[in-house]
């Protein structure tokens, strides 16, 4: 077939050379020429990486944008001197008329170019249906070409009605969602947003989304793959949070009032209602629903690491003690292997970053085996006691799930609890504290 070609009249003028490494096209180019390898080789590429490489004489390419329509979909360069039969657009179909043979290795070429990007792509859908997450494929207008099963649960849509539709049929605020895959494209920082879909059968969901842009080798624009998951039980806990965060704020002030009430007036109370077991009852108490509230409140930023919210909430504690009784030097947070994740102090200008990173894991966790409390005797240096001041400390486990994550401590100011209620070091170890 090749032969007849070259000696053929009509397409001996077509003949066309290319030295060692000079470009026969590139991708997204809008020629749309068909090639016939006659002597050489050439290499084909997708942006930066070859793909293939022709070296059989009578080889086809180029061929696609011609039946397609469309612009190069790769780029060909040669890898030696080369020697091609380029025929023009509008010379194709008189080739193929006039070459049979040539229009039947066109089309087992095609053929088998289709197959093996049929198994491709069946097996790309293999590979995405095994992933847990939702995985959705577009092309540059947001239409969908890939719906793993995971996006059929997720969106409660199958593949069937979702092929060629538009990506912004799932989302309850399409323009919102428009927005951010503009932000993305622009190259903003945040590749990751949540959105509000209305699932068929399970009503208002909340998904985490994260898309990568595609581009072609020239930096075209050319689709979105977008991966999601279902965090509607983590965005519903994190507005129960909020809500309990503005209630606890509130229960926390008319409880530190109360207690400021009961506090300051207890030294006036009858002489027969000033027995040691009542003064631990109302420590008790006191300490119980300090625990409660501030385990409520840090629960969400722990899980979620924000140690600015997490410090926020500790300072505005301490705050409130400074407009009440005050018992409490100051809070500190520690991890699982009893390391300072974060400590605050109830004087405003007082620095404990030297306190972040330190362990307690020398320091004896002491008390009662019916109470979740445990009692810590530290020894702290600072100018007035450079051997070390004795401190008392009482601290609490941390449970995320029924999970153990970490201890919260209250440094006790000794002497205030000792000149209001007549508690010793000794008194705190016996005390059984219930959770509220």
């Amino acid at each position: 077939m090749l032969n007849e070609m070259l000696n053929d009249p009509g397409l001996a003028g077509y003949l066309t050379r290319f030295k060692s490494e000079q470009i026969v096209f590139l991708e997204g180019d809008d020629s749309q020429e068909l090639y016939i390898l006659v002597s050489g080789q050439v290499a084909i590429f997708k942006g930066d990486v070859k793909i293939r490489e022709l070296t059989q004489k009578g080889s086809l390419f180029g061929e696609m944008s011609f039946f397609l329509g469309s612009t190069r979909t790769a780029s060909v360069r040669a890898i030696n001197d080369v020697s091609v039969l380029r025929i023009p657009k509008e010379k194709i179909s008189d080739l193929l008329a006039e070459f049979p043979a040539a229009a039947q290795k066109i089309t087992r070429h095609l053929a088998q170019w289709l197959a093996e990007t049929s198994q491709i792509v069946y097996g790309l859908k293999e590979f995405c249906d095994q992933l847990p997450d939702a995985v959705i494929l577009t092309d540059r207008d947001g239409k969908i070409l890939t719906w793993n099963s995971a996006a059929q649960k997720l969106y409660g849509r199958s593949w069937e009605q979702m092929r060629n539709a538009n990506t912004t049929e799932i989302y309850a605020d399409p323009h919102g969602y428009n927005r951010f895959l503009q932000q993305v494209r622009n190259h903003y920082s945040v590749r990751e947003n949540i959105f509000k879909i209305i699932h068929p059968q399970k009503g208002e969901r909340f998904v985490s989304t994260s898309m990568t842009v595609l581009y072609d080798g020239h930096h075209n624009f050319q689709g979105v793959l977008s991966l999601a998951r279902d965090v509607t039980q983590a965005k519903n806990l994190e507005q129960k949070y909020k809500r309990a965060a503005c209630w606890l704020s509130a229960a926390l002030l008319l409880l530190g009032l109360a207690a400021a009430a009961a506090w300051l007036g207890y030294p006036y109370y009858a002489e027969d209602y000033q027995s040691r077991s009542l003064k631990q009852t109302l420590m008790q108490d006191y300490l119980a629903k300090d625990y409660f509230v501030l385990a409520s409140l840090l629960s969400a930023p722990i899980v979620a690491g924000n140690r600015l919210k997490t410090k926020s909430i500790m300072k505005n504690f301490l705050a409130l003690q400074q407009k009440t009784a005050r018992i409490y030097t100051g809070l500190v947070l520690l991890d699982e292997q009893r390391r300072v994740a974060e400590a605050c102090s109830i004087e405003p200008r007082a620095d404990n970053s030297a306190m972040i990173g330190s362990s307690y894991a020398a320091i004896e966790f002491n008390g009662s085996e019916t109470s979740p409390h445990k009692v810590l005797v530290v020894y702290r240096a600072d100018k007035n006691h450079p051997m070390g001041k004795q401190g008392v400390e009482i601290a609490f486990k941390l449970q995320q799930n029924e999970k153990f994550s970490g201890w919260l401590i209250f440094q006790m100011d000794m002497d205030q609890v000792k000149k209001n209620l007549g508690l010793d070091l000794a008194d705190l170890r016996k005390l059984q504290i219930k959770k509220p």
